[in-house]
């Protein structure tokens, strides 16, 4: 009975033990946190299930997560502020005031709390044998430290002992510095407890030591262990109610909430009743009526919808036989717009009909075949426009308008770029077959006698025309090399030809592109600037053509274009440019690239042969001079005063010298071959392409050089008595080469003046060539003038010579005049002045002959020096003045020179 009763106290002593730790865990951190709410706790208490065992609250978060799991505080925000409790006390608020909803507030302890447990401990007076965590009776060692006596043992530990063990194994294992306050308060336990019980151990020990005696009884140990567990019975279980007076307002707080969420929850639920009963109502009788109107409306409005469908896959089934009568009665634009119509109602109308799924593609493919057809038939239609009657007028009421018309916009509407091509190609066709049957037609033509007459006469009728309606005259000179006349007139005739069917080919063309653009913007199309541009190209292309045939004829016939005459070239030049001309009044803003390029290249070939021509004309001419006096004709004698706006002179048959404003020009053979080239110049310069007046016009002032530096090496570089055409440079040939000079010099500024009126006719004209031109005459006639000097100064140096030789002999002694002074006036000054009196200019003679004087008066203060004759009135210059008088009546006695000043007095200042 005993056992039993012992049994029982245990057991709940060792419920009673759990309860007290769990709830001294609870108030020990309720009284450490004073700051906390009223539901802070250890959360493991918190989760607590007193339905589970202590084992299974132990492994409440490992089981799952694993012996690693520690119950730490979440990481810091690193995006946000450091915030405190104070920052959440609006919260706090709104949680206060939902209170009504069954909320419980969060009560804040005040000091006046007189609820809130004291910091204290509990456990003071209980053993820490029943607090352990390896507290089990069923320990031999236990049970005896329990109940001491009951089995017998060598070595009993009392509970006493056993506690001042653990307290000195917790001794050694605790180190950190947050148990020394713990360890202290159950120093002062165990102390107690030590002090209490080693009285009841004294009393137990004497109980165990009496045992011994027969006299000491059992039941006086167990009652007073009971009593001492009793004891701590009841303050555990003191402990467990001051823990449940402590948190009683929580559960009054938890039951009144309840109730109010109760009372909350059934007035929601009438008001939701109420709310379903109206909604009811309303559907019974307003909402259904509704529904059943709308399902009415709805389904007239489908019926109204499959009736259009049903409409449209009729239009869609009869499609096919209305294209096919519409293509039969070549209405293709309606065809079109049938078949778009269609695919616009299959693709919006007839979507989904899975019937219909394939019917698209058809209507592709015949609307492919539509465009294709409709391609073909409007290039038949403009190849038939192209060829028929060319030589009517293209005018509206020959041509179908309505049917090309709808042909093109419909071609334009459907933006087939390939029509663009297909009039390309039909324009191309028309216009080269023409070219080639013109070519293959007059090719083996064997008849040109007639037309060639006719061409000459033509030619020469024009030209007539020409020099009798245009400001600049025109200079003929025969050229030396000249073309195959009959060759050239073959070829002449045929380009004629080409040209001329080509011109009215392109007309009708042009006419065809004019109808074309009408009719677009009549329609209002956008497409006029392709049509243009395509007649451009063709243009281009077409000339690029008569190129080829121009180059291809050249071969065929043997024509050289660069060794053709200037008269030849002339004619070809202006078939071109008039080719050119017409094709630009077709279409003002067209500019002709390929034929003018052509003309240009052709040109530069001819000019060049023909100045190199010239130049070696100048050469030998120049080679071959005599340097005599030739015989004027009357050809360049009229050319001259043509040039020059004068009258003819009298004489028809010519003179022997030029006459230019009363003034008399000897002139070699050279001269006047110079001239007429230059005239050859000033004619390719009028004949030509404006464009090419610059470049003449620099040949011919390279020419001039040529005549100049050339005339200077034969005379004053004595070159032509190394090629043996004359013996010695005599003082006429020095002058009828400054003749010819000054010839060349009085004509180039109305040769300048002739250029410079061509450049202002010419839509080329720039400033800047004028302003090198006007440089390169300026610098032509400076050389010409140096020339002239120094020729001068070589026939001065020629007297200068003799005046030196006879006057170092002189002597002043009777009879007078002396020998010296006769050889010097009849042999050296009669001779000089016969050879060029009649050669030079007056005013040149005089230039001259002032010189002469000057160099006789120095050569003779010289020699008088060396005399020592003064101006003393002696016998010796007496002499001397009857010599001087005698030089003076000779030389006045010549003809031009009778108001020349000698000044013979200078010889006295002299010396």
């Amino acid at each position: 009975m005993v056992s039993l009763t012992m049994s029982h106290l245990l057991a709940s002593s060792t419920n009673n033990r759990k309860q007290l730790t769990d709830g001294d865990s609870v108030t020990t951190t309720t009284a450490t946190s004073s700051n906390a709410p009223v539901f802070q706790s250890n959360l493991a208490c918190v989760l607590n299930d007193p339905k589970k065992t202590r084992a299974e609250i132990s492994t409440f978060f490992t089981k799952a997560w694993g012996n690693s799991f520690v119950d730490r505080l979440p990481d810091p925000l690193a995006r946000l502020g450091d915030y405190n409790l104070s920052d959440f006390e609006t919260y706090f608020q709104s949680l206060r005031k939902s209170e009504k909803y069954g909320r419980p507030h969060l009560r804040q302890p005040s000091s006046n709390d007189t609820n809130l447990p004291q910091k204290t401990n509990p456990v003071i007076n209980i053993p820490q044998l029943f607090l352990s965590s390896q507290f089990t009776l069923s320990d031999s060692s236990t049970f005896n430290m329990v109940f001491p006596g009951m089995i017998p043992n060598n070595r009993s530990l009392s509970p006493t002992n056993f506690e001042q063990q653990q307290q000195q194994q917790k001794s050694r294992t605790t180190s950190t510095s947050s148990e020394k306050s713990e360890g202290n308060n159950r120093r002062q336990s165990t102390s107690s407890t030590n002090n209490t019980k080693s009285t009841s151990n004294g009393s137990v020990s004497n109980t165990v030591s009496n045992s011994s005696s027969p006299k000491h009884s059992i039941s006086s140990a167990t009652r007073l262990l009971q009593d001492k567990y009793t004891h701590y019975l009841d303050e555990v279980e003191l402990l467990i109610t001051r823990a449940l007076s402590t948190k009683s307002h929580c559960f009054h707080d938890a039951v009144r909430s309840h109730d109010e969420i109760q009372s909350f929850l059934n007035t929601t639920r009438h008001a939701i009743s109420s709310l379903r009963c109206e909604l009811s109502n309303y559907d019974n009788q307003s909402l259904l009526t509704l529904l059943r109107l709308y399902r009415l409306l709805r389904q007239r409005q489908n019926q109204r919808q499959l009736l259009k469908r049903l409409e449209s896959l009729s239009i869609v089934k009869q499609t096919h036989m209305q294209v096919q009568a519409l293509l039969t009665t070549s209405d293709y634009l309606s065809a079109l717009d049938l078949i778009d119509q269609t695919r616009d109602i299959i693709s919006t109308q007839l979507n989904d009909l899975s019937s219909l799924r394939f019917f698209d593609t058809q209507l592709s493919e015949l609307y492919k075949l539509n465009i294709s057809l409709m391609r073909q038939e409007f290039g038949q239609t403009l190849n038939q426009h192209l060829t028929t009657q060319q030589d009517l007028p293209l005018t509206s009421d020959y041509v179908e308008e309505d049917k090309f018309t709808t042909m093109l916009i419909g071609l334009i509407r459907v933006k087939d770029e390939k029509y663009i091509d297909e009039i390309r190609s039909k324009f191309e066709s028309f216009i080269f077959d023409i070219i080639e049957k013109t070519v293959t037609s007059n090719s083996k033509d064997n008849n040109l006698d007639k037309y060639n007459k006719t061409i000459v006469k033509n030619n020469s009728d024009q030209s007539i025309s020409n020099d009798e309606n245009s400001s600049n005259t025109r200079y003929i000179y025969s050229s030396t090399i000249n073309s195959n006349s009959s060759s050239f007139i073959s070829w002449f005739r045929l380009i004629n030809i080409v040209l001329t069917s080509t011109e009215q080919g392109l007309n009708r063309l042009s006419n065809v592109c004019q109808l074309i653009s009408e009719s677009l913007v009549k329609h209002q199309q956008n497409t006029n600037s392709s049509i243009i541009t395509l007649l451009y190209e063709l243009y281009d292309t077409v000339e690029d053509r008569l190129i080829t045939i121009l180059t291809q004829e050249c071969t065929r016939y043997q024509v050289q274009v660069e060794r053709l005459t200037l008269d030849e070239y002339a004619q070809i030049v202006k078939l071109i440019d008039n080719f050119i001309l017409k094709i630009n009044q077709y279409e003002k803003k067209y500019n002709s690239r390929p034929l003018k390029t052509f003309l240009q290249s052709q040109t530069s070939k001819f000019l060049n042969h023909f100045h190199d021509e010239r130049k070696q004309r100048v050469s030998d001419t120049l080679d071959n001079e005599q340097w005599k006096q030739v015989a004027v004709p009357r050809s360049i004698q009229n050319s001259v005063d043509e040039l020059f706006s004068r009258t003819s002179s009298v004489n028809p048959n010519g003179s022997d010298t030029l006459i230019i404003e009363n003034e008399h020009f000897v002139l070699s053979n050279s001269a006047l071959h110079l001239f007429m080239l230059v005239l050859d110049y000033c004619s390719c310069a009028q004949l030509l392409t404006s464009s090419s007046i610059n470049d003449v016009q620099h040949r011919l002032i390279e020419l001039l050089n040529l005549f100049n530096s050339k005339t200077c090496q034969l005379v004053l570089g004595a070159g032509a008595v190394r090629l043996g055409r004359i013996k010695t440079i005599s003082a006429k040939i020095l002058a009828i080469t400054c003749r010819c000079l000054q010839f060349i010099k009085i004509t180039l500024p109305l040769i300048k003046l002739r250029f410079d009126q061509l450049q202002t006719s010419s839509e080329s004209s720039s400033t800047i060539s004028s302003i090198s031109s006007n440089k390169q005459f300026e610098q032509l006639t400076k050389l010409y003038s140096e020339h002239i000097d120094e020729i001068h100064g070589k026939l001065i140096s020629i007297i200068e010579t003799a005046f030196d030789d006879t006057l170092s002999s002189y002597e002043v002694r009777a009879p007078m005049p002396s020998d010296c002074f006769r050889t010097l006036v009849t042999r050296h000054i009669a001779v000089f002045y016969n050879a060029v009196a009649r050669i030079v200019s007056p005013s040149d003679l005089i230039l001259l002959f002032t010189r002469l004087n000057s160099i006789f008066k120095q050569l003779l203060a010289k020699r008088l020096r060396q005399l020592r004759i003064a101006n003393d009135g002696g016998p010796q210059h007496g002499l001397l003045t009857s010599d001087l008088l005698y030089y003076i009546k000779q030389v006045q006695n010549l003809s031009g020179l009778e108001m020349l000043e000698l000044h013979v007095d200078e010889i006295w200042t002299t010396n």
